[in-house]
Order: C-alpha cells, then sequence, then structure tokens
C-alpha cells in the first residue's frame, strides 16, 4: 500500500528532526516528537502545496521531497552523517513503563478502533460500535472528500456551496493515505493507531515531567484513559432489586456510568467517547501535549530553540483541533504573566515569547481568518453566555463530583500539596474551566467538554502526585495498600464497565449493507467529483460518506452542530417540499441549485413513481440513483 509507505516516509523524516532537535533527550522522548513531527509534516505540511496543486498526488511528491531537503541541508552544513542515533540523553520513560503500560493502553484503544471502524458486518456490509454510530460516518465523508474531489481549499461535502470549516487536517492525513490507493477502512486505522499510540506515550512523558515520578506518571495515565466519576453506583443501587438494572450496561444503547442522560451522568470515558469516535480530539490532544512539555522546559531553560520549535507546533494546530489550540493559548497566557513576576532577565524573557507568540501566529492567523472565523463571524450559534455545562437538575457542585468522582474531590487537597510550578499550571487549568463554564463556544453544548478536559488531564496529574505523596506519608498505616486499592477502583471502576461495553457493542450496528458499497463504487467510478447529489438527511448516506459527492443538504447531526442552522432548516423544507413535487418542478429545482443525481434509498424521500420519470443510471435493490438533465 503505497499510501501507507508514504505515512511511514513522513515518520521516519519527523524522527530524523527530532533526533537531531533533541539530542539531550533520550531515544523515548526523541520517537515520541518525532512521530508529532512527521503526522505535522503530512498533514500540515500538504497545505502550501494543496493551495497551489490542488490535493493531489502532484502536491504529495513536491511535500516528499520538500520535506527532506532542510534536514539534509542541516547535515551537510555540519558535515555530519544523514543519519546518526545518539543514545542516552535525559531520561523521559523506559522501556518498563512502555511495555507495561504505554502499549496495553494503546493496545485497548486499538482492538476498539478496529472493531468500530467500517468493521465487516456478519450480515454483509461494515458496521460500526456504539460509539462510532454517529461521529464516524462525517469524518468518513471529510476523508474520501477531500481525497475524492481533489479541491484545496476543501468544500463541505454535507452542504452544498459552502467551504469545509470543521478543523479536518488529521482527516486530511487519511485522505493523503487514501488517495496514493489505501482503503478507506486501513485509511482510518492506521493514523489512528499512531495518533493514539502517541498520545498515550505523551500523556506519561508529561505527566512524569510534571511530578518527577514514575508511580505518579503510572497513575495518570490510567485515570485519564480508564477515568469515570461515580455513575457506577446508580447501577449498583439498581441491581440490588433487579439484576437486570447492572446488566443493561452492556446491552442498552449508551446506558453506561459515563453515558448516562437519565441521572445527569455526562462526562464520558475518553477512549469510549473522546478518542475512538472524535478523530480531531484525539489529535487535537496529542499536539497539546507536547506543547505544555515544550512549554514547561523552555519556562525553566529559557531555551529560544524550545520556544520557536514550540511556536511551529502551536501554529499548525488550529485547523487540527480548534479547542486544543484555544486551551493552550489561555495555558500560555497564564503562564506567561506567571513566570514574569520571578523573572530576573525579563528582557531576554519577553523576547523568547515573542518568537514562540509571533511564529505561532503568523501560522495559526492565516488558518483562522480563512477557516475559523469564516465560519463563526456573524453567527448567533458561536459564542455564547452559558452557566453550567449540561448540568440540567443537580446542584452545582454535587454534579461534579458525581461526574469527575475522585478527582473533584482532592483536586483541592492536590493543590495545596503541589510545588510551585505545579500550582501555576493548576491556576492556568482553572482559567480553562471557568471560561468553559461561562462560554458555550459552539452550537452544541456539549462540546465545551473539549476544553474542559484539558483542564482534567492538569487535575489528574497534579492529583496523581499528590496520591503518591500521600501513600509515602501513610506509610506507618498497617492497611493503606488496601486504601490505595480501593481509590485506585473509585477512580476507574465507571470506566472499566464502559470500556467492557463499548468492546461489546464493536461490530454489532450495521451502518452500510453491500448494496451500499456497490453503490459507492458506481458513484466513485462513474460519476463525476464535483457532482452535487440530492438525498435524504439520514446521517448513513453513502454518497458523501464512502463515495466522497458532495450532497445538496446532509444530516442535521453535522449540518446544524457545525454552525449552518438557518441553512440546514432552510434545504430540509425544501427537501419536504419536493416529496410532493412533481418531476418537473423537481427538476427545475435541481437545475436551478446545481443538482445532478438524485439518490434514493427509501420510500420516504421522494415518491418512486415520480422519480421513475427520471434516467436511472444505477441500483441496487435498495437504493437508485438517477441522473438529471
Amino acid at each position: 500500500m503505497l499510501g501507507v509507505l508514504i505515512y511511514l516516509y513522513f515518520l521516519f523524516m519527523g524522527f530524523l528532526y527530532s533526533n537531531e532537535l533533541f539530542k539531550d533527550k533520550d531515544i523515548f522522548f526523541r520517537g515520541w516528537m518525532g512521530g508529532i513531527f512527521g503526522s505535522l509534516l503530512l498533514m500540515a505540511g500538504i497545505v502550501p502545496f494543496a493551495f497551489i496543486l490542488g490535493f493531489s498526488y502532484a502536491a504529495h511528491i513536491v511535500l516528499i521531497i520538500a520535506a527532506a531537503v532542510p534536514y539534509t541541508i542541516i547535515k551537510l552544513r555540519k558535515k555530519e552523517k544523514l543519519l546518526e542515533i545518539p543514545m542516552g540523553g535525559e531520561k523521559t520513560m523506559d522501556m518498563k513503563a512502555l511495555i507495561c503500560l504505554i502499549l496495553p493502553v494503546s493496545l485497548v484503544i486499538w482492538v476498539l478502533m478496529t472493531n468500530h471502524i467500517l468493521t465487516p458486518y456478519e450480515g454483509g456490509g461494515v458496521a460500526s460500535g456504539q460509539s462510532t454510530y454517529g461521529d464516524l460516518q462525517m469524518h468518513l465523508g471529510f476523508v474520501t472528500s477531500i481525497a475524492e474531489q481533489g479541491k484545496f481549499p476543501p468544500d463541505y461535502a454535507f452542504l452544498s456551496g459552502e467551504r469545509l470549516n470543521y478543523p479536518f487536517f488529521i482527516d486530511m492525513l487519511s485522505s493523503s493515505l487514501y488517495l496514493f490507493g489505501t482503503p478507506l477502512r486501513w485509511a482510518v486505522l492506521i493514523p489512528s493507531y499512531i495518533t493514539a499510540l502517541l498520545l498515550v506515550a505523551g500523556f506519561y512523558i508529561l505527566a512524569y515531567r510534571i511530578t518527577g515520578r514514575k508511580t505518579a506518571a503510572v497513575l495518570a495515565v490510567i485515570f485519564f484513559f480508564i477515568n469515570g466519576g461515580f455513575g457506577f453506583a446508580y447501577f449498583l443501587d439498581g441491581a440490588k432489586a433487579d439484576p437486570t438494572a447492572f446488566t443493561m450496561i452492556f446491552d442498552d444503547y449508551y446506558h453506561t456510568p459515563t453515558n448516562y442522560n437519565e441521572m445527569n451522568i455526562r462526562w464520558s470515558n475518553t477512549i469510549c467517547d473522546m478518542i475512538i469516535p472524535q478523530r480531531t480530539t484525539m489529535a487535537g490532544w496529542c499536539m497539546i501535549i507536547p506543547c505544555i512539555y515544550l512549554l514547561l522546559d523552555a519556562l525553566k531553560s529559557q531555551s529560544k530553540k524550545l520556544f520557536i520549535i514550540l511556536g511551529a507546533i502551536a501554529g499548525c494546530m488550529p485547523m487540527i483541533h480548534t479547542h486544543s489550540f484555544l486551551a493552550l493559548g489561555i495555558i500560555s497566557a497564564v503562564l506567561f504573566f506567571a513566570y514574569l513576576y520571578v523573572e530576573k532577565d525579563k528582557k531576554q524573557y519577553v523576547i523568547n515569547w515573542v518568537w514562540y507568540g509571533v511564529i505561532a501566529v503568523a501560522m495559526a492567523l492565516p488558518q483562522l481568518i480563512l477557516w475559523t472565523f469564516s465560519q463563526t463571524s456573524g453567527n448567533d450559534s458561536f459564542l455564547n453566555f452559558h452557566f453550567n455545562w449540561v448540568n440540567e437538575n443537580d446542584p452545582y457542585l454535587w454534579f461534579y463530583i458525581k461526574n469527575w468522582g475522585m478527582a473533584f474531590l482532592l483536586a483541592i487537597p492536590a493543590f495545596i500539596n503541589a510545588e510551585r510550578d505545579q500550582k501555576k499550571l493548576f491556576a492556568a487549568g482553572a482559567v480553562i474551566f471557568l471560561l468553559a463554564e461561562l462560554i458555550q463556544f459552539q452550537p452544541n453544548e456539549y462540546d465545551n467538554n473539549k476544553l474542559f478536559y484539558i483542564t482534567y488531564m492538569i487535575v489528574l496529574i497534579v492529583v496523581s502526585g499528590f496520591l503518591v505523596d500521600l501513600y509515602e506519608k501513610l506509610k506507618a498505616v498497617k492497611w493503606r495498600a488496601y486504601f490505595a486499592v480501593l481509590v485506585i477502583a473509585a477512580f476507574t471502576f465507571s470506566g472499566v464497565l464502559t470500556i467492557g461495553r463499548e468492546y461489546v457493542s464493536g461490530g454489532i450496528y450495521q451502518t452500510f449493507n453491500d448494496g451500499d458499497l456497490e453503490m459507492a463504487d458506481y458513484i466513485k467510478e462513474n460519476v463525476p467529483a464535483e457532482a452535487v447529489v440530492l438525498t435524504d438527511t439520514d446521517h448513513l448516506n453513502p454518497v458523501v460518506t464512502l463515495a466522497g459527492r458532495t450532497v445538496y443538504v446532509g444530516s442535521s447531526l453535522y449540518v446544524h452542530f457545525h454552525g449552518f442552522i438557518e441553512e440546514y432548516q432552510e434545504r430540509s423544507n425544501e427537501l419536504e417540499s419536493l416529496k410532493t413535487a412533481s418531476a418537473a418542478e423537481i427538476r427545475e429545482f435541481c437545475l436551478e441549485h446545481g443538482i445532478s443525481y438524485i439518490y434514493s434509498a427509501s420510500e420516504d424521500f421522494i415518491d418512486p413513481a415520480t422519480l421513475s420519470e427520471f434516467d436511472s443510471v444505477y441500483s441496487t435493490g435498495d437504493s437508485e440513483l438517477y441522473r438529471v438533465k
């Protein structure tokens, strides 16, 4: 698979750059940062070339050459071997942590990804798990439409005539693999495997950097990825009267200890509901973690090089994950003032920050202007005052106690116990939390959790350090080991149950049948890439998701919550009126709106008798494609 080889090439180039820039770090750190650099080279590096050449083979070939040029020049100037791997360096991880923690946690994520993403279905076609039944179809649509249409900036395939403004860089990375012949499933899975591994490893490295303790870093990883609050109590209590109250965790759709709306449990497990279905969130976390690490190191060493590297990574982030970019900006602002107060050489301190800020802004601003601001400017569904997040009926503190669980109860004691530098980072997390509690940044209020989770990361790391300190201070207590087990269980029991449910759900929800796959193949081979297709608004739509063609209006799950609220309402009303329109009226409507095909998979869409007056170009029995002339 040429696409996979190209991806591996960029990961290798990323490692070479990391190897050159971080000679003082160990091989684990250089490998981790190499994965970050390699991913950025492909998903952000393609942008300037795609503007000129489109999202094409040519743009990728130019990027492949360009990616190697700076490294080659550096090595030739230094008269060094092109490939030299120094050993030793500052320790950030060891083989034991990699084998016993990082790989097992990553393996859990990989298994869930594998049985949740275009999984072969027993009865034919493909299926998803519980958490990927919705969002995955959107991401697949971005992957296929970017590669199939080749236009850059890409169009928003779920609403004709609009630009894609949703952060799409991680999906575009998969588009690169798909463009070069990698099957869609593996074009999504392989980068997801790598990104997940980088995320888990990075979280451990960051936690170790902040706490200085391996045990605390191990706990932080476990608490973050197997997270959950006290939601399990509802199921245990209900099981006293009815055992099915517990077993329904594994049977019912979204009825878990970390996602139980009836009881106001809204703090989702990071693996099941954030990483697996939300690729942009996973990629955003993957990038903000090295940024926080570099920022802390830069503040300690006042190294201009680290501030420059930090600025380059941060500058790529808006269209990787806007929420993580915003969170990094808040953290940076808080830490700038927190460390400025104690810095002796304030002039050099400010100069270093200027390097960081100018590079980050110079790279980020064009993305924000072209994509983010064009979507949010003048749109009332973005940036509104909203207090108390998604809490519907609980007292304020109780909502967070039962949702965050032990992390919320221990946050204040951990803050008091923390070292000075930890307190500053904790304060930055608190500012993010406060803003997310007061401002709704997007149409879906629930999506503010993408900011809350950054605070949650910081809190869990500091809390983990506090628990290790507490355990050592209680060495005279006979039963401290048993207490430790209970505390860990309280942190993770809800998460374990949710992950179990998610695994059981893998591959049981059919998303596309054999006919859908056949239809998608036909469309890819016979329908022009720029064609607009009229379909119903079902989110399981092979036209856009599998074939990458633009539809007149897609599912409200995407279009509405991406800020096109009025547009969705207007076009869905038009679709409703077409159900009773004549063939002549439908033809006139299609020609007026640039629609060249009609796809029907349901009698509830447009009357089949009316559609029979159009030219049928392909039929699978379940669905039919008509050409509009």
